[in-house]
């Protein structure tokens, strides 16, 4: 009986990409462009990070500056960060209103 030797050449490696394939994403169009601001309601919607707050209290206050014939309400939504608030989604969309959301450091 012959042993025969594996050389090198004679192995065979299986490599899979770690990345993997993701799925497509599909795209949107933008969102139709505001009218205007006179008359309109604009909410700044804290989402309760670290001083989010006094940065969307900041922009509300230059915003007023800028377009005084608009009208502000500053909200903090409900939850923590990544939780819904269907509660104040109504609200703002029974008013009709624009959001302005952004977290802070």
């Amino acid at each position: 009986m012959t042993s025969m030797k594996k050389t090198t050449a004679d192995k065979r490696l299986v490599v899979l990409n770690p990345r993997g394939c993701p799925p497509p994403i599909p795209t949107a169009s933008m969102a139709a462009r505001s009218r205007g601001f006179a008359g309109r309601t604009v909410y700044f919607v804290d989402v309760r990070f670290m001083n989010g707050d006094i940065l969307l209290r900041e922009l509300q206050k230059a915003f007023v500056e800028t377009y005084p014939d608009a009208r502000t309400i500053f909200r903090q939504k409900r939850g923590g960060y990544g939780e819904d608030d269907p509660q104040l989604w109504e609200e703002i969309r029974a008013e009709g209103g624009l959001m302005v959301m952004a977290i802070g450091h």
